[in-house]
């Protein structure tokens, strides 16, 4: 394996914790404005990424609840890990390999990587810095797993300080033009935290990582939390985001914020500072910018306690899933296009998911959406070029789609109960029950439309009292309709 695919899995797994903090919610809290510790009083208020907890998780809980245990690792990772001379791949496996090993238990685990049964976890931004901070119980637990990972590997760390404070920094590149690529960890009042040291960021933005100094502008003096908690009708458990005026902002400026001049310094050094040129120009900031004002930020969150319940036996969390938007036209076209979605997916299950638009409508909304995208005139090149290819793309194509699916109000799936073995490297499927529905004005029509693609449906009649039909003389299922 190349370190180019080394960095990869490292970042990507960054991303993978940042969406998965995302899932873990809690009760009610208030944001982390207490006199005690305040995580979020080191998150810069420019972070394009947030995800935090701001009550204790029921992390053992949790884990009980949801059949943890993975008593092997796969052969394929193993036979892949297995088969390299690189010391730092073989770090990578032997961490992998400890993960596995500890996965066996709740208990295990727990104790392999000094997790305690509450824990709090933030993951958020420093420039393009990923940083994640989690509680820890025992500091030699978290040491270990990493001390037994060098020893199977003979990939070293260095030990560096910054003042009094420790960390440990674990080199993955260095090129003879100054470019190097560290994974950083760090241990510090019961949290750990880990993050990336490269040569496009400064010390101080490192500092700032490892929260040994505070950002001149914080998250928690900003305001921004209490702002999307109160906007949505969150409760203070939990929040996540994505800054996407941020995102455009370090697109469109070389020193804007603070992931702006990351990036320029990265691009200068690797000579692909003219990459982003053609929008880091006045028109294209002020006019990216303002289709980042109109749709400023993706926010999750928890509205009710009850959405809450986590047991040894059963874990259920609800969360939403809010794209921020200030364009009226289009608000109301999405507005417009509401359909169905059925009652099955409020009842308790294992997952539901439902998308109710009204097909009728479904032509209309998207013209008002697609005429509202000509509307403005852009200089900005890149825009341009968009606008075009959005005006040869006219939404009376759908006409034909939207006559097919005529009467369509929304389908939607839920999964009420499962059961999975893990005695075996890969898990098995022993039982699934769950329900896929199709919601419409007549689907007797839409039905005996589908007959012409599946001839095997051809002889069945649909009961006009709804009575189910059994399948599984027709189809290959063990199914019902």
């Amino acid at each position: 394996m190349e370190f180019k695919t080394v960095r990869k899995v490292i970042i990507a797994g960054a991303v993978i914790a940042a969406g998965t903090v995302g899932y873990m919610v809690s009760q009610q809290g208030d944001l982390g404005s207490s006199s005690e510790y305040s995580p979020i009083a080191y998150v810069p208020a420019d972070s394009v990424i947030f995800s935090g907890q701001f009550e204790p998780f029921p992390l053992k809980d949790y884990l009980s609840s949801t059949m943890f245990a993975q008593t092997n690792m796969p052969d394929d990772l193993l036979e892949e890990l297995d088969d390299s001379d690189d010391p730092k791949q073989r770090f990578l496996a032997s961490l992998v390999t400890s993960y596995f090993t500890a996965a066996r238990s709740v208990e295990s685990f727990q104790t392999t990587f000094g997790l305690p049964d509450q824990i709090k976890t933030f993951v958020y931004a420093v420039g393009f810095m990923p940083v994640v901070r989690y509680q820890v119980t025992d500091e030699q637990g978290l040491w270990a797993v990493l001390d037994k990972a060098e020893l199977d590997s003979g990939f070293k760390h260095e030990a560096r300080t910054l003042g009094e404070f420790k960390y440990r920094a674990y080199t993955f590149d260095d090129t003879e033009k100054g470019e190097f690529f560290e994974v950083v960890v760090a241990y510090e009042n019961g949290w750990a935290t880990w993050t990336i040291n490269t040569h496009a960021n400064t010390p101080s933005d490192l500092a700032l990582a490892l929260a040994q100094t505070k950002p001149e502008a914080s998250l928690e003096a900003a305001g921004v939390l209490e702002s999307i908690q109160k906007k949505h009708g969150f409760i203070g458990s939990t929040l996540s985001y994505v800054d996407h005026k941020g995102i455009v902002t370090a697109l469109t400026t070389a020193e804007g914020n603070r992931l702006a001049a990351m990036l320029t310094k990265a691009m200068e050094m690797d000579g692909s500072a003219a990459e982003l040129d053609d929008i880091r120009t006045p028109e294209c900031q002020a006019e990216m910018g303002a289709i980042a004002a109109n749709w400023p930020r993706t926010v999750a969150g928890v509205r009710s306690a009850d959405d809450l319940k986590i047991t040894p036996e059963r874990s259920y969390m609800k969360a939403a899933l809010v794209v921020e938007s200030n364009n009226q036209v289009v608000l109301d076209a999405l507005t417009s296009m509401q359909g169905f979605i059925p009652s099955y997916l409020n009842e308790t299950q294992v997952f539901g998911m439902g998308l109710g638009v009204d097909a009728n409508k479904l032509g209309p909304a998207l013209s008002s959406i697609w005429s509202n995208m000509l509307e403005p005139s852009y200089t900005c090149a890149p825009l341009v070029e968009m606008q075009a290819g959005i005006q040869e793309a006219n939404p009376a194509a759908l006409g034909m789609f939207t006559g097919m699916a005529q009467g369509v109000k929304g389908v939607a799936f839920g999964v009420q109960d499962f059961s999975i073995s893990m005695d075996t490297a890969e898990p098995k499927l022993n039982s699934l029950e769950g329900i896929i529905s199709l919601s419409a004005e007549e689907p007797a029509v839409l039905f005996n439309m589908a007959k012409a693609f599946a001839p095997p449906l051809a002889q069945i009649q649909l009961p006009s009292d709804g009575s189910p039909i059994d399948l599984s003389t027709i189809i290959p299922l063990p199914a019902r309709a």
